[in-house]
């Protein structure tokens, strides 16, 4: 595990990343094999669709990470294909096993905590052009990302009668 420091206000955001992540791993692999063939509550994907949208899901965050560490303006026109690409991300990933997917998703939440490790305090208040909400801001609700697919994770979990 690798020990990385975090700017103060930052600090809260990659706990809480970590833990949400760490509970969509561990719910995943509770999950019985038969269950990631069936149709979770979002419609048209399965369950096993829903773990490779989670981990391929901080794409989006990392992409408004990468900017505000470098720097650079972002627009954010790349969000007018969010559904595309969410359903893109997850067609690349049909072939994978969810033990796949599970490691997937920690390298990615890796990944995160590495960028979000580079952030000082004065990316907090900062607000792209367009944007409805600060990076801070930003930050500070994306963890709700990951509890609501966790909480449509576990509703498979909930519906096996044992």
């Amino acid at each position: 595990m690798t020990t990385r420091t975090f700017a103060p206000w930052v600090e809260p955001v990659a706990a809480e990343l970590r833990h949400t992540r760490g509970e969509i791993a561990n719910a995943a692999r509770l999950m019985l094999p038969d269950i990631w063939g069936w149709l979770s509550p979002l419609p048209g994907w399965t369950y096993k669709d829903l773990l490779a949208h989670c981990a391929s899901g901080d794409w989006v965050c990392q992409r408004i990470l990468r900017s505000a560490i470098a720097g650079e303006q972002l627009d954010l026109g790349f969000l007018d294909q969010l559904n595309e690409t969410n359903a893109a991300l997850v067609d690349e990933r049909k072939a994978r096993t969810p033990e796949e997917l599970v490691a997937e998703l920690l390298a990615m939440g890796d990944e995160t905590q590495e960028l979000l490790s580079q952030l000082a305090a004065e990316h907090d208040g900062l607000k792209p052009e367009g944007a409805p909400m600060s990076l801070g801001e930003f930050l500070r609700n994306f963890h709700s990302h990951d509890m609501g697919h966790l909480t449509q994770l576990k509703t498979a979990t909930d519906n096996v009668m044992l």
